[in-house]
This record gives C-alpha cells, sequence and structure tokens, in this order.
C-alpha cells in the first residue's frame, strides 16, 4: 500500500518461493525468533540507552560495555542461555537478544547525544519539562540514526540464528550451516 504495486509484487514472489518450496515453518521459527528478540533488544536497550545518554559519564560506561560485548565472539552468547534454559526457541532468542542489544544501546546513545544543543536549548527556553524534550525533539531529531542501529540489530539477529543452529535449532540457521558445509 505504501510502496506501491513493484514492491508488494516481489515481496509476494519471495514469498511464494517460500511457501512453495516447503521452507515456511522453518522461515516463519527464524522470523519468530529474528523478531522476538530485536523488538525485546529494543524494548530494554533503548530507556538503557536514554539513561546513559543523559551524562558523559554514563555514556562512557554504557559505551565500554558496549564494546566488551563486542569484543566477544559471537558463539560465547550461547552458554549462558544453554545453561539456564537448555536447548529450546528460548535459548535461541535470549543469545539473540544479548548479541542485538549493542546496536541498539550504542545507536540510540550516539543519535542522543548527536542532538544539536541549540535545540535542547531552545525547548529549555519554551519551557519543556525533561519528557516532553526527550519526546518532542531529542528522539524525533535523534530518529535516524536509532533507526540504523534498529537496522544493524536485525542484521545481527539474522546472523545470530545461524550461530545458534549449533545447538541444533530447527530454523533456517541449521540450514544454512547445512549449506554452507556443502552437505
Amino acid at each position: 500500500f505504501l510502496g506501491g504495486w513493484r514492491p508488494a509484487l516481489i515481496g509476494m514472489v519471495f514469498f511464494s518461493l517460500v511457501a512453495i518450496l516447503g521452507w515456511w515453518d522453518r522461515a516463519m521459527l527464524t522470523l519468530h525468533s529474528t523478531i522476538t528478540a530485536v523488538i525485546l533488544a529494543m524494548l530494554i536497550g533503548m530507556p538503557v540507552a536514554i539513561w546513559a545518554a543523559r551524562t558523559e559519564r554514563g555514556s562512557n560506561r554504557a559505551i565500554f560495555w558496549c564494546d566488551t560485548f563486542q569484543t566477544f565472539p559471537s558463539f560465547v552468547y550461547l552458554l549462558p542461555a544453554i545453561m539456564l534454559f537448555g536447548i529450546t526457541p528460548i535459548t535461541v532468542i535470549l543469545s539473540i537478544l544479548i548479541y542485538t542489544m549493542v546496536p541498539v544501546v550504542r545507536y540510540t546513545i550516539e543519535g542522543l547525544r548527536g542532538v544539536p544543543p541549540e535545540m535542547t536549548e531552545a525547548a529549555d527556553m519554551s519551557g519543556a519539562t525533561r519528557a516532553q524534550k526527550l519526546w518532542k525533539v531529542q528522539l524525533p531529531l535523534a530518529m535516524p540514526t536509532i533507526a540504523v542501529g534498529l537496522n544493524q540489530a536485525l542484521m545481527f539477529a539474522f546472523f545470530m540464528v545461524i550461530i545458534a543452529a549449533f545447538i541444533g535449532t530447527r530454523d533456517l540457521g541449521q540450514e544454512m550451516q547445512r549449506t554452507l558445509a556443502g552437505t
């Protein structure tokens, strides 16, 4: 509706191919895991980033933890999830959630810290409260940067689905591993 008939036709062709080729159940498991984890990462990571972006010290600490978590190999995120939940779909969602929190937090902080001070000063001068300044000035101006972080979180989630297939999940990640292994 919003994009016109060409994107709708392309989407219909790809969804039809997935359904016709018999991959629909695995595609829906993969989509469920990634979308759930990214939404949870957004619901947890954005408030943490908003809180951290209020001060330079909070931003530095949050970025430090993001840098720390980004240096770990991606399969390391599976270990605590397996210890807590065993081998279940919750394990996959939890490992994806941990892995995708980094770009959500990092880009939200970057976007909020990049809001021009003139804009926040204008909001202060007009008598805006802290919440009004956040919702009406800072978040709308930071939204392009935050959207990049959410996009990167979605890409991280799809990558983590492939890594999560090491534990034996029954989704498209396992099929990707078989394809890459040549079996």
